[in-house]
């Protein structure tokens, strides 16, 4: 079984803090970054299609035309992140906190909503 990631100084494992960190073009598919602290990270058109983020720490983070298919975001915090042009298509998005996200572009197909703070408050409950 391989370790977690290395990108430039940052551990990319669950729990693992990383605010800040420049990860354009990252390719995470399918990573387990449960809790992971990426408050103001850049994630630019990163792929973490799969990925296990619940209830990560993205506020401000900045995933414009991030590959975001079927991934696991319950919990997540999305405040004032930057989701323009992002596939969201499949993703799991229960309990997550898009407050004041900019969300233009973003593809939402078979999103699963439910107890979902959207950035302009309210509340989706479309799947509980």
């Amino acid at each position: 079984m391989a370790g977690p990631k290395v990108i430039k100084g940052y551990r990319l494992e669950a729990f693992a803090q990383c605010s800040g960190a420049q990860l354009d073009h990252a390719r995470l598919n399918a990573a387990n970054l449960y809790s992971i602290d990426l408050r103001g990270a850049s994630l630019r058109e990163a792929q973490l299609a799969g990925a296990h983020i619940a209830e990560a720490r993205l506020a401000g983070a900045d995933l414009s035309g991030a590959n975001l298919t079927g991934a696991n975001l319950s919990g997540a915090d999305l405040q004032r992140a930057n989701l323009v042009g992002a596939d969201l298509s499949g993703a799991n998005l229960r309990r997550a906190n898009l407050t004041g996200a900019r969300t233009s572009g973003a593809t939402w197909i078979g999103t699963r909503f439910c107890k979902t703070v959207m950035p302009d408050l309210r509340v989706n409950d479309t799947h509980c």
